[in-house]
C-alpha cells in the first residue's frame, strides 16, 4: 500500500539536512510518495524508516491459481 507524504514524513529524520538536495524533509518526502525519488538519497535514513519504505512501495502480491484442480 503506498504511503503519504506526510506518512513518508514522520519516518524521516526531519533534520533538513539538504544532503538529499531538497530544502526541506518534507520536500523529499513528498517526491518519494510520488515515486520519483529514492531513499537512498537520505544517508540519515533509519533502518527502520527504510524497511518500512520498502514494504510499502513493494508492488501488491495477489495469488493466482492455474489449472482445474483435477489430476496431475
Amino acid at each position: 500500500m503506498a504511503l503519504t507524504g506526510l506518512q513518508v514524513f514522520k519516518l524521516l529524520p526531519n533534520t533538513n539536512c539538504r544532503k538529499c538536495g531538497y530544502p526541506t524533509c518534507l520536500a523529499f518526502a513528498m517526491k518519494l510518495a510520488a515515486g520519483r525519488e529514492s531513499l537512498d538519497k537520505c544517508p540519515d535514513a533509519s533502518a527502520e524508516a527504510r524497511a518500512a519504505l520498502g514494504a510499502a512501495s513493494a508492488p501488491p502480491i495477489r495469488t493466482v491459481k492455474l489449472g482445474s484442480g483435477s489430476g496431475p
